[in-house]
């Protein structure tokens, strides 16, 4: 899927945003310490916990930065183009999933349009966010993150389930 999107946000911060977040990432899943000069083509780390590699297929700064992460079952390639114009940066956002999108087309018109819809707004969402955090360091602020589930919820879940199952226990 192919999401393209103009903010009023230069290459440089872009890029900062980026290999910041990278090399956050690697750190805390890593323990190493990577510059980001070292973010280059062919760049790998793992993600042990997750089972996962990363891996950098391209990066070309204040041009493209594209990644895949591999696991044992999947992997999903996403791609960042950039090019700057007048109105701003213009970012060119591209995922691949290959558990979907192998067999796409096969898939019933409903489910296409669902798991599209999903998809769309789920990149939609990770582009603006980004350009708010951007907005956010710019400006002083300190950025705002999404809201994460809350715990408490997951013991009123396990709740309701055993209630659930055992009313249905008596049904029967």
């Amino acid at each position: 899927m192919k999401l393209i999107r103009t903010f009023e946000i230069t290459e440089d911060e872009f890029y900062d945003y980026l290999e910041k977040n990278l090399c956050e990432d690697i750190h805390r899943t890593t323990n190493k310490k990577v510059s980001p000069k070292q973010i280059k083509k062919g760049f790998t780390y793992e993600k042990k916990e997750l089972r996962t590699k990363i891996i950098i297929n391209d990066y070309v700064r204040g041009s493209i930065y594209s990644t895949t992460a591999r696991s044992l079952t999947d992997y999903v390639t996403v791609t960042y183009t950039t090019k700057q114009t007048e109105e701003g940066l213009e970012i060119i956002f591209e995922q691949f999933m290959s558990g979907y999108d192998d067999v796409r087309d096969q898939k019933n018109f409903l489910s296409r349009t669902w798991h599209d819809w999903v998809t769309f707004g789920r990149m939609s969402q990770t582009l603006y966010g980004i350009q708010d955090e951007i907005i956010a360091l710019r400006e002083g602020r300190a950025p705002v993150k999404p809201m994460q589930p809350i715990e408490p919820l997951k013991g009123i879940r396990k709740k309701i389930e055993q209630k659930y199952e055992k009313s249905s226990k008596k049904n029967w």
